[in-house]
């Protein structure tokens, strides 16, 4: 199998909202709360990048101005995995999405995948076919991003940086 590593900015939910999802019964638990997140860039594969492409995408962070913003999910969906959805447009988490993958063109960071995914937690990668269901919405404000390796088939996520995103302006 070949190795892959890929690198994502993701939003984590703080601990009391990691808890909160953690304790959903569809949730998986052995993958552990810590590695609950919503992937809101997909980079590229860190195993098969040149060198200098991880310092390229966090000099181009380090100067990244963006406000934090609302995340919230009211749904259970089993799609590929069991994941935390919405119907709502998450307007604010898309526009961004869409900032920042400008920001790094701007900057000329790499951007191989480049890939923005609908917002979403995964609670369960093997997928239960139970369907959707409806649930009290589970929310946090995103006051900061991370850079994140994941290591492919060892469940670990090897974090390479986080950025404060300043205060929403109301």
């Amino acid at each position: 199998m070949r190795a892959r590593n890929p690198l994502y900015v993701m939003a984590k939910p703080p601990p009391a909202v990691q808890a909160q999802i953690a304790a959903l019964p569809r949730n998986d638990p052995r993958r552990g709360a810590a590695l609950l997140h919503v992937t809101l860039l997909s980079l590229f594969d860190l195993h098969h990048a040149p060198p200098q492409w991880l310092p390229a995408v966090k000099q181009a962070l380090d100067v990244f101005d963006a406000a934090s913003f609302p995340l919230a999910f009211d749904r259970i969906e089993n799609r590929k995995a069991v994941t935390l959805r919405t119907r709502a447009p998450l307007a604010e988490a898309r526009a961004f999405q869409a900032a920042l993958v400008r920001h790094l063109v701007e900057r000329r960071a790499p951007l191989m995948l480049g890939t923005t995914p609908e917002p979403h937690v995964t609670i369960n990668y093997a997928g239960d076919r139970l369907g959707g269901q409806k649930i009290a919405p589970i929310g946090w404000t995103v006051g900061e991003i991370l850079l994140v390796e994941s290591v492919v088939g060892k469940t670990t996520h090897v974090e390479h940086g986080r950025w404060p995103l300043r205060p929403a302006e109301n």
